[in-house]
């Protein structure tokens, strides 16, 4: 109950600041529909899961919907997709179904880059249905919740990374805070979940970026897996981005290397061999349409 009015409060707050941060005049024109897709298929040593995963593993993202009455409002369908080599089903799966979002903020006049995030902040609501591409019947066997209720609020936001000065550094931000109905557990759990992803990084000049790198996830659930945190170092090389155009499906196309360490913020495995302290990840990642 207590995250679920924290989640309200902050959106609620969020809301007060659209309304009197909001430009006069009237709305921007917007598209009527709307595609974004994130893309990410990387080997992973330990992915922080147990010593000796050492598999290739893909996540997937994509939402199509479209804008109301040229409006921060839209609706939409959405998957969220694992696949791996590994026969967890927890790595093989799809969450896919419908939702509905608002940005507030889209005419914030930001003063410089400190504050211009706030404008692809988003208040979202998701309906979601489960389903397993490997070991179904482990997952049916294990009782989990076969749909899950989202809400909550994300922000997606780039630095320096479109019109691109390499006299200074770069940034991207990811982050998600949302409380959700069953987080395809074996309960209904209504706990919130924090996803926190920031990198910040250096131009090395013919799309070359060093970073550094962090990602984050605390809940009020005591699970492991959902209050751990990574953090270290990466490299990556995006050959298209300075001057591919801005609807090119491969313009933000990264190959990628990290170098990782990794912290529990709860308890930690009760089995040793799941209890991770580094993690090595090489892959490629693309994005469209955020």
């Amino acid at each position: 109950m207590r995250s679920r009015l924290l989640i309200f409060g902050i959106i609620v707050f969020f809301l007060l600041q659209g309304v009197a941060f909001a430009r006069n005049g009237p709305p921007p024109k917007r598209p009527l529909t709307f595609i974004e897709l994130w893309n990410n298929i990387a080997y992973y040593d330990t992915n922080l899961e147990r010593k000796g995963f050492a598999s290739f593993l893909g996540r997937f993202e994509g939402k199509a919907g479209i804008s109301l009455f040229n409006s921060p409002l839209q609706v939409y369908g959405v998957y969220y997709g694992a696949f791996s080599q590994s026969d967890d089903y927890w790595n093989n799966s799809i969450f896919s179904g419908g939702g509905v979002r608002f940005k507030p903020f889209e005419s914030y006049p930001a003063s410089g880059w400190q504050d211009e995030w706030i404008r692809g902040l988003k208040i979202f609501a998701e309906s979601l249905g489960s389903s397993y591409l490997k070991n179904a019947a482990s997952a049916e066997a294990a009782d989990l919740k076969t749909t899950d209720t989202r809400y909550g609020i994300e922000v997606w936001h780039e630095w320096n990374l479109d019109k691109i000065d390499e006299n200074l550094p770069w940034g991207e931000l990811w982050a998600n805070l949302s409380v959700r109905s069953t987080n395809f557990s074996t309960m209904e759990s209504n706990n919130y979940v924090l996803y926190f992803q920031p990198k910040i990084g250096k131009h090395l000049g013919k799309g070359v970026e060093v970073y550094l790198r962090a990602d984050i996830t605390s809940s009020d659930r005591d699970d492991y897996w959902l209050n751990i945190a990574d953090y270290g170092v990466g490299v990556r090389f995006e050959p298209w981005r300075k001057n591919g155009g801005k609807n090119d499906l491969f313009r933000k196309f990264k190959m990628f290397a990290e170098i990782l360490w990794v912290s529990y913020l709860k308890d930690k495995p009760t089995d040793p061999n799941k209890e991770v302290s580094t993690d090595v990840r090489l892959g490629i990642d693309f994005s469209f349409g955020r």
